[in-house]
């Protein structure tokens, strides 16, 4: 396919190289994984369950550091899982969208929902297999989070919008990687913002993504907040 190999080059935040990352390939067994959809699925169960669902003090990180502080959102999980899939030979690219803040709906109060941004930026990869491209955003949020919220919820059935998710079906989502695409936040997703090679490209041609979270209002009304509201469902 054209440009295949662009979808598997480094970048300063596709840290791929960075030996942590390498260890982590290692010690997983990933380099030594024959099938395709068993090695996909392997790096993306990780990403999804071992990388907790929060909010970083900014978006615009190496993989390397994501994998340290072992959590994320749609931006910088998937910037991770974009690396480790680079890294291991699946050819994926960036692809990114603006997603409605109902997705914020029981873990920010009135005053904080009020504040935060309308229309945050969101992102999920599309992933080359068997010549197709398929969408793979089921990772953002881990399972050990979802089972706790539905543990919150034991009688509702349905779609369900807020604490993170977006979906048709809240007692079993598409997050699971069977060989095709997979979702948990995209019934939320508003504006198509375009398909980048990498998560550095989407940053440079969107820098109000990042600087976002510089801001006043997303470092004291909504950061805090929203981690301390999944830590709450967690417990």
């Amino acid at each position: 396919m054209e440009k295949q190999h662009i979808y598997l080059e480094s970048s300063p935040l596709l840290d791929y190289t960075h030996p942590a990352i390498q260890q982590l390939i290692k010690v997983k067994g990933w380099d030594t994984i024959k099938s395709k959809k068993t090695l996909i699925g392997e790096v993306y169960a990780f990403v999804r369950d071992e990388i907790a669902y929060g909010y970083t003090k900014s978006f615009s990180l190496p993989a390397s550091q994501i994998l340290e502080k072992g959590y994320g959102n749609g931006l910088t999980k998937s910037t991770l899982l974009m690396a480790l899939l680079r890294a291991v030979g699946v050819p994926c690219r960036f692809h990114a969208m603006t997603i409605r803040k109902i997705i914020f709906r029981g873990l920010l109060p009135n005053f904080n929902y009020m504040l935060v941004i309308k229309h945050p930026y969101h992102a999920l990869l599309e992933v080359l297999y068997n010549d197709k491209w398929l969408e793979m955003e089921g990772h953002i949020v881990d399972r050990p989070y979802l089972q706790k919220l539905q543990e919150k919820f034991p009688n509702y059935m349905g779609s369900f919008y807020g604490y993170g998710m977006a979906v048709l079906n809240f007692r079993s989502p598409e997050n699971r990687w069977n060989g095709s695409a997979t979702y948990v936040q995209h019934k939320a997703i508003e504006e198509d913002r375009g398909i980048f090679d990498t998560p550095d490209a989407f940053f440079s041609h969107y820098p109000d993504a990042e600087a976002y979270t510089q801001s006043f209002r997303y470092r004291a009304f909504t950061r805090g907040q929203l981690n301390r509201s999944i830590k709450a469902v967690r417990a």
